[in-house]
């Protein structure tokens, strides 16, 4: 079955690999698309009609003034919601109500109330919903949470992830007071929304309560907008086991050295970090590239045949609240510098 993709928000939030790799990874087309300046702050100079029109004819596809014409158009299956957080439950609850299968960049929603009606809204619908985020598709991160999985190590009772995007902001990003107003939180939000759904794929269970630091180490740009680069999460479990979370934007590269993880149970250890997975007791190594590239295209190899089959997606809206709630009661830890309850 070909599959038609529509596309709301051009420029914004991300280069579009939602939809891109969805054509490239399965039999799939664009054929309409539609943006506006509400959308979120861009990263192009041209007009947002003007660049909407241009990216649909390199695609060959129609161009659509109004949004909700790409929802109810008769070839779309799968909307790209390609839009700041801040405006994409509208979009993405519209596309629900029409019976269309979402897409999304992280997070779910703006705020936690959003999010549960994301996921109300799915599940009133014949459409499903995949959000990207997550490092766990990776070969080393998917070879660790199946040990994890399959009780190699025990009892899961601490695990450890540092997540660090390195080499600098992206080329063509700058913050802006409009781009901060429109995210819940800066690199807690872009670089810890992998971390902890990569640490739901460890530790599936929810944290009983929630200490954030957010911190400003490196980008004077980032601080002018009040946006931290740095955060810290320390997160315990009603079962004992504890979760520590470090994620940060970098301004020097360092080869391999973007993730690292250790997880502890009652029977073993791992600890990962760049093209190394060690394993103890035997202390048995497992090296494979960190092809972010390939994770990419599995991943939306996955979601083609979750539609297709009925099967579980790679990452749920579900998993898309639980983030908004731990992201949530991180931000409200760092304004009062004190403990919050998830409970």
């Amino acid at each position: 079955m070909r599959r038609g993709i529509g596309v709301i928000g051009v420029g914004v939030w991300g280069c579009h690999s939602l939809e891109q790799t969805l054509r490239s990874t399965g039999d799939a087309r664009v054929v309409a698309v539609s943006t506006e300046e509400r959308w979120g702050a861009h990263n192009y100079t041209e007009p947002p009609a003007q660049r909407g029109r241009e990216y649909a004819e390199k695609l060959g596809a129609e161009f659509r003034e109004n949004w909700r014409d790409v929802i109810g158009h008769p070839e779309v299956d799968i909307v790209s919601a390609m839009v700041c957080p801040k405006a994409r439950a509208e979009v993405v609850i519209a596309a629900l109500e029409s019976g269309k299968h979402v897409v999304i960049d992280k997070p779910l929603a703006f705020t936690v109330e959003e999010a549960r009606r994301v996921c109300d809204a799915e599940s009133a619908s014949s459409g499903r919903g995949f959000m990207l985020a997550g490092y766990h598709p990776r070969p080393l991160v998917a070879r660790l949470v199946d040990e994890v999985a399959g009780g190699r190590l025990g009892e899961i009772k601490a695990v450890g992830i540092q997540l660090s995007f390195m080499g600098g902001v992206y080329p063509g990003f700058t913050p802006t007071a409009q781009w901060r107003s429109e995210i819940p939180s800066a690199e807690m939000t872009t670089i810890g929304s992998h971390a902890l759904v990569t640490l739901f794929k460890l530790l599936d269970e929810t944290p009983e309560t929630v200490y954030a630091l957010l911190r400003n180490q490196f980008y004077e740009s980032y601080r002018a907008v009040g946006a931290e680069d740095w955060a810290e999460l320390n997160l315990p479990y009603a079962s004992g086991a504890v979760a520590n979370v470090m994620v940060s934007r970098l301004p020097h590269k360092v080869p391999n050295e973007d993730i690292v993880i250790e997880v502890t149970g009652t029977e073993g250890y791992a600890h990962l970090s760049g093209n190394r997975l060690t394993l103890w007791p035997g202390e048995e190594t497992v090296d494979l590239p960190m092809d972010g590239a390939a994770a990419l295209r599995q991943t939306f190899e996955a979601v083609h045949h979750a539609l297709a089959s009925g099967g579980p997606m790679p990452t749920t809206f579900h998993d898309g609240l639980r983030l908004q709630l731990i992201l949530d009661a991180a931000l409200r830890s760092a304004e009062t510098r004190g403990v919050v309850c998830l409970a």
